[in-house]
């Protein structure tokens, strides 16, 4: 099941959102969990990176959507932004906090279903593999979707994660075999990089997160091919 919150201010709309949803439940054999939201602070303090779809209206009162927009992935890289405007300049800014789609008002429940239908789609092409982290502190098990990026530093295998950095020991190519098929791509031969959480590039210098990792010559070309591929599909 997933869990859909629908932030707008007018009750009209909500409304209006809500019944199209109900509506792609059933001709679409599925379930959503939905939670509206009034106000955009009220939905900023009810966890809101355990949403699964956002539907967000942009223009509201006191914390606009764009401003919720760059809170909310913060805390979630992975959710679904789909934001509901009167206004089509904002689709150019919405590429910072990764918004899937933009739909105009009033909501066609066709445009609608067919940004879920994606909506879902990415979701499950995003689905983590679970991985266990042996390191000298303890065991842990973790989600693939979780990491941003895995180091290879002198014999040791870095995780940089969601939840921390992990201390482990193996090999970088058997966790590339391993994570085949989750969107991870070396951009030189010490990283192994998560492109969900890619920023963009500058120079010879790949925007991870917060970090910036250097992409090899030997590598580039094969990198930058696969980040269009990925972002392409998105």
């Amino acid at each position: 099941m997933l869990h859909i919150a629908i932030v707008d201010d007018e009750e009209e709309q909500r409304t209006l959102l809500a019944d199209c949803l109900h509506r792609y439940e059933q001709e679409n054999d599925t379930r959503f969990e939905i939670t509206p939201f009034a106000r955009s602070p009220e939905f900023l303090s009810q966890d809101p990176g355990g949403f699964d779809i956002v539907l967000m209206d942009i223009q509201m009162p006191g914390l606009d959507g764009m401003t919720v927009a760059r809170r909310l992935r913060e805390q979630n890289r992975r959710l679904v932004l789909i934001f509901i405007t009167n206004m089509a300049q904002f689709a150019i800014e919405g590429y910072a906090v990764d918004a899937m789609d933009f739909i105009l008002k009033p909501v066609s429940y066709y445009r609608l279903a067919a940004a879920l239908t994606k909506a879902r789609s990415r979701l499950h092409t995003e689905e983590g593999v679970p991985l266990v982290l042996r390191t000298k502190e303890g065991t842990y098990h973790l989600d693939s979707a979780r990491v941003h990026y895995i180091e290879m530093v002198s014999h040791h295998t870095v995780f940089h994660t969601e939840d921390g950095v992990f201390d482990t020991t193996g090999s970088l190519k058997k966790l590339e075999e391993e994570l085949a098929g989750q969107n991870f791509a070396r951009c030189n031969n010490g990283y192994l990089v998560n492109l969900r959480y890619v920023r963009g590039v500058e120079g010879s210098d790949l925007l991870v997160g917060e970090e910036r990792l250097l992409i090899s010559r030997t590598r580039r070309k094969a990198f930058l091919q696969r980040m269009s591929e990925y972002f392409g599909g998105r």
